[in-house]
């Protein structure tokens, strides 16, 4: 099983970073993330958190390292609820 670590918060700056370019990217449309070739939407009912979750998965390289992201956008209130780095 993977471990979801929550970049949301996160101390780390780079984490920070990759967090607020991903934020940004969202404020353009849901539309938008849909229909971009670097988020693919999991359409899963055990990945979701709440009724109103979208769930996003992206790589994105970090350190020289390509990371996996699964993030939570709730529908309802316009915003990602969660960004997990996954291990």
């Amino acid at each position: 099983m993977a471990q979801h670590i929550s970049i949301k918060n996160s101390t780390n700056k780079i984490m920070q970073s990759l967090f607020a370019n991903i934020c940004k990217q969202f404020e353009r449309g849901l539309s938008n993330i849909r229909s971009s070739l670097k988020f693919q939407e999991v359409y899963e009912e055990n990945f979701k958190e709440s009724e109103n979750d979208n769930v996003f998965i992206t790589w994105r390289t970090v350190d020289k390292k390509r990371e996996t992201l699964e993030l939570h956008f709730d529908s309802q209130k316009n915003q990602i609820t969660n960004c997990y780095l996954v291990k």
